[in-house]
């Protein structure tokens, strides 16, 4: 590699650290600067600039999450502090409270959010969909899914099985693929490392943190009342706490599962931005 090829590589990282310290109209003139710069640099020039627009479309969605804390002194208990802890990932999402049981979100929003998502308008809809996520969720097909996952060597071969398996249920097979793919983004991009360890442990981090998220909503919307939230929300920290040990495995947990989700590297790539930004309530 000759000298001007090391150069610009070097401005482009010089860049890379800039872009999140500098607001928009900064960062469309560097973002100008930068693509001049690349017109010089020769062999994996597209490459560098591919991983230069990442940190740009990151940085976008960095822009749009919230970890917000409820600003009233609020004492609770250890059980309720677990329980909220599992949603933590979806709260960031969606912009609630990470620390209590209110969300910071107005009604209205959150009855959208229940009834454009989740199909669920009124108690007895609320409930059926918190006892399916208790009892099975997603994670069922995860597991039918996972030893295909960990053996195929490419998505041809994995899409055929699993067609196989799920004959008929497009759901599944699109969400598997979904999966192996996202698992095949994260080994590209090395943040975060999925270990076999952690798609082995599974995806009920994700089933429990969206029941955490849809018990605090639906109590916001009088679907259920407080006591009842309350209640499914340590339910679904006692169940994480069978697979799941500490705050990392259960936020990959989540991230596996909701991943499955979309195929879009947009949607993986604003909740990596959740992933990474949390890592603060980690330690």
């Amino acid at each position: 590699m000759n000298g001007n090829k090391q150069t610009g590589l070097t401005h482009l990282h010089v860049y890379n650290f800039v872009i999140y310290r500098m607001e928009r109209g900064t960062v469309a003139c560097i973002l100008i600067t930068a693509c001049r710069s690349l017109r010089k640099i020769h062999g994996n020039s597209s490459h560098v600039f591919m991983n230069f627009m990442e940190v740009l479309r990151m940085d976008a969605y960095t822009r749009t999450l919230r970890f917000n804390h409820n600003p009233l002194n609020l004492i609770l208990g250890t059980e309720k502090k677990k329980g909220l802890r599992i949603g933590y990932m979806e709260a960031g999402l969606q912009g609630f409270y990470l620390n209590s049981m209110e969300t910071g979100v107005h009604p209205q929003k959150l009855s959208r959010l229940l009834a454009e998502e989740f199909h669920c308008t009124d108690t007895e809809s609320v409930t059926g969909l918190f006892q399916f996520l208790i009892n099975e969720g997603d994670r069922v097909s995860y597991q039918i899914m996972l030893p295909y996952l960990l053996s195929t060597e490419n998505i041809n071969e994995f899409e055929s099985i699993i067609q196989k398996r799920f004959f008929g249920v497009e759901r599944f097979i699109q969400q598997g693929k979904n999966l192996y793919k996202f698992v095949k983004y994260t080994e590209e991009r090395r943040d975060p490392i999925i270990w076999i360890n952690d798609l082995e442990k599974g995806i009920i981090g994700w089933d429990m943190g969206l029941l955490v998220s849809l018990a605090r909503a639906s109590q916001t919307c009088g679907h259920i009342s407080k006591e009842q939230a309350w209640k499914y929300i340590e339910q679904a920290a006692q169940l994480c706490s069978l697979d799941l040990h500490t705050a990392e495995e259960i936020d990959k947990s989540f991230l596996l599962g909701k991943a499955m989700k979309s195929g879009k590297i947009e949607d993986w790539d604003r909740l990596l931005s959740c992933y990474s930004l949390l890592d603060r309530h980690r330690k």
